[in-house]
């Protein structure tokens, strides 16, 4: 009975101790959920504190770093080119100046070959026969009428013919008629139609080929006037005549 009444004085005791305890509980809590409400940026920031540094002797910095190498770390460095020293210290040469000038001296002998080109062709035009076979009213010129159309005639074309067919006769005109047309662009004679081989010997009179020519026109009108048949022979020995004559007119 005393136990029982020792512990029922102790739980009274120790029950209001509790129920006291609990409040204080209760508001330390509700403290906790307070701070936690506030935002943290309100807060200030903690402060910063100084790094200390500490000094290293040279002794023990190289003691720490022996044996280490970082050179073949380090980014090789590009040499820049050599330049010559006495570069630039000569003469200048204006490349532009020199190409320029051979340009137009190309120009100029190129105008100049074209020239000439041109020129020698119109010199050829004028050695050659206007028209070799049709004259310049429009008449085609034959054997028949050669003597008519003298100085548009290739007479050396119809010699070559006359020649080739054993026509000797014919071959000895047509030297007559070549050496009556030298005469008349060398001035030495007029040239007409009309005329006969007597006025011509009249004019060539004071000149000092008069002889010669005297001799082919007899030649000539024995043969063509006369009807006398010319042989390879008889006509072998009368070319040197005319051919002598005829370089003599062209000298």
């Amino acid at each position: 009975m005393r136990w029982l009444l020792l512990f029922f004085l102790l739980f009274f005791a120790i029950a209001p101790v509790t129920a006291q305890a609990e409040p204080e509980e209760e508001e330390v809590s509700q403290e906790i959920s307070d701070e936690a409400a506030v935002p943290s940026a309100s807060l200030p920031p903690p402060p910063i504190q100084p790094v200390a540094t500490r000094s290293i002797a040279q002794e023990q910095w190289a003691d720490a770093t022996k044996g280490l190498d970082y050179s073949k770390d380090r980014p090789k460095q590009v040499e820049p080119p050599k330049i010559d020293p006495t570069f630039g210290n000569g003469p200048s040469i204006n490349w532009g100046g020199i190409g320029k000038f051979w340009g137009n001296v190309l120009q100029v002998l190129l105008i100049i070959g074209a020239i000439c080109g041109i020129g020698y062709g119109i010199y050829r035009m004028m050695q050659q026969p206007r028209n070799r076979l049709i004259a310049r009213d429009g008449v085609e010129i034959t054997e028949a009428n050669l003597d008519q159309y003298l100085h548009e005639t290739d007479l050396d074309r119809f010699l070559r013919d006359a020649l080739s067919k054993g026509n000797y006769a014919l071959a000895v005109r047509l030297y007559y008629l070549q050496i009556i047309k030298d005469l008349s662009e060398k001035q030495a004679i007029r040239w007409g139609r009309e005329k006969t081989n007597r006025d011509y010997l009249r004019e060539m009179r004071p000149h000092l080929l008069y002889d010669s020519f005297r001799v082919a026109t007899r030649a000539f009108e024995r043969v063509w006037y006369g009807n006398q048949r010319v042989t390879a022979d008889e006509y072998a020995l009368m070319e040197p005549d005319f051919k002598s004559l005829l370089d003599k007119i062209r000298r």
